[in-house]
């Protein structure tokens, strides 16, 4: 190893980088959990700094002072949080549409503790995040995310300011947007029939009036929901494969 190459430039540059690259992994999905050691967090990015700053050194702008340090370093994390956060959106496009499911079958107080969040979230949802999280692996989107990174690096250098924040800030709150609509997608089959199911147990409640219809309605709607749910799991799969591939196009297109 050529120890002349360690200078004080290098080391800054590498530092940038290295930032970049934990601000993606701060944000983004199954990297981002808790039970995964933080020790691996950080041989993962330095590991991942390691191969990317050969290939972008020359395209390195090397700050002067501390003061300018401090704001690339900040905007260096930024471009990366933003990153991994879009990544997650998918994620919590499943765990929105398990929580509007709950709820319309009135199970949204059945919760388990969601590692990622530390929050009580739905079974549902939790049962859509672990299916969100096989097809993520699955399909290779982590190798995308990666190299989405890498694709920042050239779009835009360390240590170059971001000139188009505002076309930035446009698609990062278009892609923030469309997550509603996606749990929406998602959630619609089962809430629709749900809602049919509703509306016959209020027909009833009319023709046979001594019908306790609360002791009726609440397993007649958990068990219909179950039966949707799991028909309509095939189509939530592929369309999440296409979300998926949408998303590998937003992580190349974002800066």
């Amino acid at each position: 190893m050529d120890l002349s190459l360690l200078t004080v430039p290098t080391i800054v540059a590498f530092l940038l980088v290295l930032i970049r690259i934990s601000g993606m992994l701060v944000t983004a999905p199954i990297l981002s959990q808790r039970s995964i050691p933080a020790q691996a967090k950080i041989g993962l990015a330095f590991t991942v700094s390691l191969i990317l700053f050969p290939l972008h050194a020359s395209h390195l702008v090397i700050p002067t002072d501390l003061i300018q340090f401090a704001v690339i370093a900040g905007q260096e994390l930024i471009l990366g949080l933003m990153l991994g956060f879009v990544a997650t959106l998918v994620f919590t496009s499943l765990q929105m549409a398990g929580e509007y499911i709950s709820m319309q079958m009135g199970l949204s107080i059945s919760s388990v503790l969601d590692p990622v969040s530390g929050t009580q979230v739905p079974a549902l949802g939790q049962l859509y995040f672990y299916m969100a999280v096989l097809l993520f692996l699955s399909l290779n989107i982590h190798h995308a995310l990666i190299l989405g990174v890498e694709k920042s690096f050239s779009k835009i250098p360390v240590g170059e300011f971001v000139t188009s924040g505002g076309v930035m800030a446009e698609r990062f709150i278009t892609l923030t947007g469309d997550m509603f609509t996606l749990a929406l997608m998602i959630a619609l089959p089962v809430m629709g029939i749900l809602l049919v199911t509703e509306v016959c147990l209020g027909f009833m409640a009319k023709v046979m009036p001594q019908m306790n219809i609360f002791m009726v309605g609440l397993p007649m709607k958990v068990g219909v929901g179950l039966v949707i749910f799991g028909v309509s799991l095939p189509y939530v799969a592929n369309l999440m494969g296409k979300e998926y591939s949408k998303l590998v196009q937003h992580l190349y297109g974002l800066y």
